[in-house]
């Protein structure tokens, strides 16, 4: 909802700019940055504005989103745009070429493991104790999972009022792993010792909002650095991670709905 709102902020702010000036003029790309940080609430910074292959269209990226603004800074389009000899949604593939994180900058010291097969491949998972989503892939997608090593990162969101502590007893606890699996697989309670150092936590959170930018949970870290936000079924997942393994080919950026 929140990110809803932002949308709709900066089309109305955007379509404030230059309203008294020639409907023919350009704004530079840094003009248009000036004015969305300027005009938007909440707005600190644009990372990237881009010409577009259409004549009088930007692009504009503000973390993994994109939209779409006019040279005059006037209006602003949200939506997909498609290239029609391709049949390919241009905006999927940029999403999919922004929405990328070295994996190596992860902290996988802090999370918690689990080798599964020979545990050649490798994914990290952002996770809430307290997210069904969560708990639904720890039951039924990690089991079938192929090969992989699942590196579980305990990241708590404020929409589960209990999520916090319950972190804390799984980091203080004397075997993790076998605590984490425990209580998203069997629910078995916790325990409630929270007296260990827990600035570990401090920082995946940190590394969680500002590297991966997670807005919700699971939010998965591919090892080529793709972020798959939301859940995905084993036999998806086991797919994406055959494909940058090299076993099977690249799939085309689907073609998403012009209306959302």
């Amino acid at each position: 909802m929140k990110k809803l709102l932002l949308g709709l902020m900066v089309s109305v702010a955007l379509v404030a700019c230059n309203k008294s000036g020639d409907s023919a003029a350009t704004v530079t790309p840094d003009q248009i940055k000036a004015n969305l940080v300027k005009q938007v609430p909440g707005l600190t910074k644009v990372d990237q504005v881009n010409p577009t292959k259409i004549s009088g269209l930007y692009e504009v990226v503000v973390g993994r989103k994109i939209f779409y603004v006019s040279t005059d800074g006037k209006f602003a389009v949200f939506g997909n745009m498609v290239d029609l000899g391709t049949k390919q949604s241009v905006t999927e593939q940029r999403m999919q070429e922004i929405a990328k994180v070295d994996f190596s900058q992860l902290p996988l010291d802090l999370a918690v493991k689990q080798v599964i097969g020979d545990g050649s491949r490798k994914i990290a998972v952002f996770t809430d104790p307290d997210c069904p989503y969560c708990k639904m892939f720890e039951k039924q997608v990690v089991p079938q999972l192929k090969d992989v090593t699942v590196y579980s990162f305990l990241f708590p969101l404020p929409i589960h009022p209990n999520a916090a502590s319950d972190s804390k007893k799984i980091w203080c606890s004397k075997d993790r792993v076998a605590t984490w699996a425990a209580w998203m697989q069997k629910d078995t309670p916790l325990p409630t010792d929270v007296s260990c150092d827990t600035s570990g936590l401090d920082k995946i959170m940190k590394i969680g909002t500002d590297v991966v930018q997670v807005d919700g949970t699971p939010t998965m870290v591919l090892e080529n650095g793709t972020i798959l936000p939301g859940m995905l079924p084993a036999d998806q997942l086991n797919a994406k991670l055959d494909e940058i393994s090299g076993k099977a080919p690249a799939a085309s950026a689907p073609v998403a709905s012009a209306a959302q």
